[in-house]
């Protein structure tokens, strides 16, 4: 029998052995997420605070995002495909992660923390620096960490159950992080040109925010580590490949599987459109809504109550209606009430800012947002997980580090590219530096939002449209497992 063969027989024969998951090892494995978040939160606030608060360029904020975009796009695969292969008393995935917790932390800490004194080319230097530690740093734990999600959790629908769980913890405490950011951190303050500024411009707030980030950045990859580390007995050991070869041809054939290259195709149409509104965002709660920090915090707490109903309602949506029909329902939902508010602002149908309606508006517009986004996140992860016996039975190998590579490849590009076009988006429309609410030209506002609607509407759209052709059916995953069992049989035709 040949040593793929042999993995499988493994795999299939873990899988029967398996005990199920205790309720500690699930909320440890969703613990892990919350690193991400928590990055995603500090990577999210670089553009307004290097360059309305330090005062560098846009345009130089978006290249350094650019950068670390480019390197973090070959690292990600990269990781995937050494935690598949890696041996050792650990396991495969654990070593990485434990590796990763300081690291991560303190590049976390180092970009919220920069030096005030430095010269323009210096500070640019070190902001770059530092994105592309925490990017690399968190990607070294999250790959292998969501990687453990097909093993730990075989079944169709229980995968979409914990998937739920991890995205909980993953929205919720960052969201949690950003309120109490917003009230108790980043105060309102007088600049020194007596000007009564909010607190997302306050420079003295985000220093303790970077050492908060940091901390909970740290204990999260800790304790989920730590936490699973009970399940490393019931996971696969990697097989030697025979030769380069044999490696590039797995490798091949895994990313060329149709089902995750519509995955990914969709993940990379969405990530030009959709990470825009983390790039964008505080510029229009700042300056188009002219939202105070703790009305920011406000709108942030209704998202923050989003992934309960989502965790809710996800997995009893993809059982009844199956995932991919429940995923193309909540992504076309979620961009509808994403771009509602805008455009009636746009179209004159609303009140001007200040009024008692615009701020419960967008919150109940934000929760419904985040709920359905939420919800197609997390069927998109369970169809990942899906993909994994997928490629098994194509290959004999259990690739899940490369293909959740993929994913949190995917995951850099929505922050990332979308960050890098909030840059060039702000010099196009001409968006002052250091700007003061209230002051910044309505024409200027309304040409900021009339280029992102229609961009970020349509290539969500059109990742809805490409995800439609994932074809991998619930009759389909159990002919995947069955496939896999023969093989460990020896009965495989």
């Amino acid at each position: 029998m040949t040593d793929a063969a042999d993995n499988t027989d493994m795999t299939a024969s873990s899988a029967t052995l398996r005990p199920r998951l205790s309720l500690a090892s699930k909320l440890a494995y969703s613990v892990g997420s919350v690193a991400f978040g928590l990055k995603a939160v500090a990577i999210g606030m670089v553009m307004l605070f290097y360059n309305q608060v330090m005062g560098l360029g846009a345009g130089q904020v978006s290249i350094a995002i650019g950068i670390a975009l480019i390197v973090d796009a070959f690292a990600s695969p990269v990781i995937g495909q050494m935690s598949d292969a890696w041996r050792s008393p650990w396991g495969r995935r654990h070593p990485f992660m434990y590796a990763a917790a300081i690291p991560a932390a303190v590049s976390v800490w180092a970009l919220l923390n920069p030096p005030h004194d430095w010269g323009p080319d210096a500070l640019f230097a070190y902001m770059t620096a530092c994105i592309i530690a925490a990017r690399v740093a968190i990607a070294m734990f999250e790959i292998p960490n969501s990687s453990l999600l097909p093993e730990l959790v075989p079944d169709y629908d229980q995968r979409t159950v914990l998937a739920s769980y991890r995205y909980l913890f993953g929205i919720v405490v960052p969201v949690a992080v950003v309120i109490l950011a917003y009230t108790m951190l980043l105060k309102p303050f007088v600049n020194a040109e007596g000007q009564q500024l909010p607190g997302q411009l306050n420079p003295a707030g985000y220093a303790n925010l970077g050492a908060l980030l940091a901390a909970l950045i740290f204990a999260a990859i800790v304790i989920s580590a730590a936490g699973t580390h009970r399940e490393i007995r019931y996971m696969a050991e990697p097989e030697r490949h025979a030769s380069l070869a044999d490696l590039l041809a797995t490798m091949r054939t895994t990313l060329l599987n149709r089902n995750l290259v519509v995955v990914m195709l969709s993940g990379v149409i969405s990530g030009i459109g959709t990470g825009l509104v983390g790039g964008l965002g505080d510029y229009f709660n700042t300056y188009f809504w002219e939202l105070s920090a703790n009305q920011i915090s406000f709108v942030a707490g209704a998202a923050g109550l989003a992934p309960f109903a989502a965790v809710a309602v996800g997995p009893w949506l993809a059982r009844r209606s199956g995932k991919k029909t429940a995923i193309l329902l909540t992504f076309f939902l979620s961009v509808f009430f994403g771009i509602l508010p805008m455009s009636l602002r746009l179209l004159g149908w609303l009140p001007a800012n200040g009024h008692p309606l615009i701020l419960p508006m967008l919150a109940i517009d934000s929760f419904f947002a985040v709920v359905f986004a939420v919800i197609g996140i997390i069927i998109a992860t369970s169809m990942m997980a899906d993909i994994v016996e997928h490629v098994q039975v194509e290959t004999g190998r259990r690739s899940e580090g490369l293909i959740f590579a993929a994913d949190t490849m995917l995951k850099q590009i929505v922050t990332g590219v979308g960050s890098m076009g909030t840059g060039f988006i702000l010099q196009a429309v001409r968006f002052p530096q250091q700007a003061v609410p209230g002051q910044v030209p309505t024409r200027v506002l309304n040409h900021l939002a009339l280029i992102y609607l229609p961009i970020n509407a349509l290539t969500s759209f059109a990742a809805i449209a490409a995800i439609s052709f994932y074809a991998i059916s619930r009759t389909d995953h159990l002919r995947n497992l069955a496939a896999v069992a023969a093989r460990a049989k020896g009965t495989a035709p």
